[in-house]
């Protein structure tokens, strides 16, 4: 049989399915509430006509404007970006009732830093005009190698350079790691709730199959409990000592080997054979890092049955509480030194994820990086990021931030740039976290103590309505901020929340004189509400 006739012949056996759902709840756009303004542009009557289009198979001379799996895509988009694209957004002169954007998780903070370091004046070598090593310049991988071991609190070249990729993006480095690991159908387990966009980034193109890990159910703790001011964690509330406020048990949100087992026995009889289990770390959206013994069961879970650990630490650089964090990465924790193979001896199980986007605010540069010692996938990894490289002159730029030292810096002597961008960046998240929870405190919302990232996880379930499912309720009130009260925040429903009514706050997003005014709004939302 010659190749062409093989080829027809396995494509009659393998038949893409035309349409999988993401998993049992993946019904991705949430009920649209009456009379809304901002009703997503994207219609899924519009999609039932070009999918009708698209999959006319009378004829071999139909016309196809598109392909299913383009469609099938945009509608793994979460629903508050295009919420986000369709609302009047807030401008001091031109639209000073619009929503303040607090959705996207963005900093906004730190261009005074950014633009200057960025705008030095750099050599770009000759030998940037041609191809380059796909997986990144050996020079630019050295420099994050470095960066990363004191990031990550780990010995100094301890990192296997030969074991980093960098990419276009933590989502382009995260697609291509998860290619290598699993087959199309195969499952992605992810603890709840999580980034909504992961759907997008394992779906659309690696066609895996997203399944939520719930952990409440796992834990002994409540989701919300009371706690005096003078608790070695709270602020004091305004009324005096003794005063309580509600915070939310942050032990809620750990997975277990029990919540691990559970949602990895429903995957397989769902017909989904679990491959990854991926943790966001620090948490996103929680602002919180999984203690130690959590992410020490989570290894020993996933080595015990041979399923990849892929640990997102896109946030790692963005830990500024660490008193009260107990941030340990997964490299430092999974790390065997008695293995004596180069690199950190982690086995074939543990994998990882970061990004400039976040720690740098850098998030248009799109720099990801991925590591793994697990050499199966090496080669596998370089070759397909060759669909996703990063430029040589970025590469160049980034290896220039990496390196500039700052001379004049008082009494701490020579230091490296990208320290104390970090100290004055912890400084300011610190300021803006302080500044938010003070709010949430007199406003009497429950919230969970952030310790890193750029949000807050807060519970705003005391104001749903009292009519219709969960997910109406939930939309309608998320409506209602962004209509009557011109606030716009990430809906706990889009990153699959166990409990309705709780949303994401980005507190990084927006200027000074935007936070503010947001503040100001949260006041006036939490006001009106408690009178009526």
């Amino acid at each position: 049989m010659g190749l062409s006739s093989h080829c027809r012949s396995v494509a009659k056996k393998i038949k893409p399915s035309r349409s999988r759902p993401l998993h049992s709840s993946a019904r991705w756009m949430i009920p649209q509430v009456a009379s809304s303004s901002i009703e997503v542009k994207f219609r899924p009557q519009t999609l039932c006509n070009a999918r009708t289009l698209a999959t006319d198979e009378t004829s071999s001379s139909s016309y196809h404007p598109s392909s299913r799996r383009a469609l099938s895509a945009v509608q793994l988009l979460p629903s508050y970006l295009a919420d986000a694209r369709s609302v009047q957004q807030y401008h001091p002169t031109d639209a000073p009732d619009g929503a303040l954007q607090l959705g996207v998780a963005e900093s906004k903070m730190l261009e005074d830093l950014l633009v200057p370091a960025l705008n030095m004046p750099i050599d770009i070598p000759s030998d940037c005009i041609y191809y380059q090593q796909t997986h990144g310049r050996l020079s630019c991988r050295e420099s994050m190698s470095s960066y990363l071991e004191n990031l990550l609190n780990l010995p100094k070249n301890s990192l296997y350079v030969d074991g980093l990729v960098l990419g276009s993006g933590c989502n382009a480095v995260l697609e291509n790691l998860c290619l290598c690991l699993a087959e199309p159908g195969e499952a992605v387990m992810i603890p709840t709730p999580y980034y909504a966009a992961f759907e997008f980034d394992l779906v659309a193109r690696a066609n895996l199959h997203v399944h939520p890990v719930p952990t409440q159910d796992y834990s002994d703790a409540t989701s919300t409990e009371s706690e005096t001011a003078s608790s070695s964690n709270s602020s004091v509330v305004s009324g005096g000592g003794g005063t309580e406020r509600q915070t939310i048990d942050p032990s809620i949100y750990y997975p277990t080997a029990a919540a691990l087992t559970a949602a990895y026995n429903e995957a397989l009889h769902a017909g989904h054979v679990p491959r990854i289990l991926l943790l966001s770390h620090p948490h996103n959206p929680l602002g919180i890092c999984y203690p130690k013994h959590v992410i020490e069961e989570c290894i020993e879970w996933c080595r015990s049955n041979k399923v990849h650990l892929v640990s997102d630490e896109i946030y790692a650089g963005s830990v500024y509480n660490d008193s009260n964090s107990g941030f340990h990465s997964t490299l430092q924790v999974a790390a065997d030194e008695h293995v004596e193979t180069k690199g950190l001896g982690l086995g074939p199980y543990v994998h990882w994820v970061y990004a400039m986007s976040k720690d740098f605010a850098l998030s248009g540069l799109r720099v990801g990086v991925a590591y793994s010692e697990n050499q199966a996938i090496r080669l596998p990894m370089q070759k397909l990021n060759d669909l996703c490289q990063i430029s040589s002159q970025t590469q160049v730029w980034v290896e220039s931030l990496m390196n500039k030292r700052i001379t004049e810096n008082g009494d701490k002597g020579p230091q490296l740039w990208v320290q104390q961008f970090r100290e004055e960046n912890h400084r300011r998240l610190r300021a803006r976290c302080d500044a938010l929870t003070k709010c949430l405190e007199d406003c009497n919302i429950p919230y969970l103590q952030p310790t890193s990232g750029l949000f807050c996880w807060i519970d705003l379930s005391a104001y749903l309505p009292l009519e219709g499912s969960n997910a109406e309720r939930e939309r309608a009130l998320y409506l209602e901020m962004i209509q009557k009260f011109g606030l716009l925040l990430t809906p706990g429903n889009s990153m699959r929340n166990e409990e309705p009514g709780f949303f994401r706050i980005v507190f990084t997003a927006a200027s000074d004189h935007e936070f503010a005014l947001g503040l100001q709004r949260l006041r006036h939302f939490a006001d009106v509400k408690q009178r009526t």
